[in-house]
């Protein structure tokens, strides 16, 4: 599997503070729900039903690793990057009105939905080696969203509850899921095609600028 070398210093500095910033919300909107009473089983596995929280794990242990100077695959950076982009846009645009949030509540729901999210678009922009994406790599991007829904749809077939309206079986029926999840996989292939044309557009300016 073709990987990209170790990151320079300041890339893995940017690398740790997104590991640090996915985690950490992660970790703090646990800790909200203990301070309440909950137990930590029970959280733990509420917020693993989240394509969000899961999203931001895969996220965290990516660039924990580019940070320690561990080579990472470009597209799995691709892959991961087009997921917390779209937890970002979704949230934005379909859920955040949905929800309501005080004092620590804001940040953690911001680390995960808006912050990490920026970082990460901005580290790959900005730290991803030339010529090392291709555009063969977008149909992968698609690979973990649907894996997700999968398991959404099986757990929640399960427990009688779906984390997104937008793919709650109780509610919609087979033609609706399908197309709701067609629709999300095609939203992700055209992040991913986007990051990569954006990384193969920094590429040819950057070319212009040394010629």
């Amino acid at each position: 599997m073709n990987r990209t070398r170790s990151a320079p210093p300041l890339a893995r500095l940017f690398a740790a503070l997104i590991a640090l910033v996915a985690a950490g919300s992660i970790a703090l909107r646990i800790g909200l729900y203990l301070a309440e009473g909950d137990p930590l089983g029970e959280v733990t596995w509420w917020l693993l039903r989240f394509f969000t929280i899961l999203t931001n794990l895969l996220v965290a242990g990516t660039f924990a690793g580019i940070a320690m100077g561990k080579p990472v695959a470009p597209r799995w950076l691709l892959a991961m990057t087009a997921a917390i982009a779209g937890v970002g846009i979704v949230y934005h645009v379909a859920l955040a009105r949905l929800l309501e949030h005080e004092g620590w509540e804001i940040v953690a729901d911001q680390g995960v939905h808006t912050a990490a999210p920026v970082l990460t678009v901005l580290w790959f922009l900005a730290c991803v080696p030339k010529g090392v994406l291709r555009l063969s790599h977008v149909p992968l991007v698609v690979i973990w969203p649907t894996l997700y829904c999968v398991y959404a749809l099986v757990r929640g077939s399960v427990e009688g509850d779906y984390p997104y309206f937008f793919i709650d079986a109780n509610r919609l029926g087979v033609a609706e899921l399908a197309i709701n999840i067609a629709g999300l996989t095609a939203f992700f292939a055209l992040l991913g095609l986007l990051l990569v044309l954006a990384v193969k557009a920094r590429s040819r300016s950057e070319r212009r600028v040394l010629a």
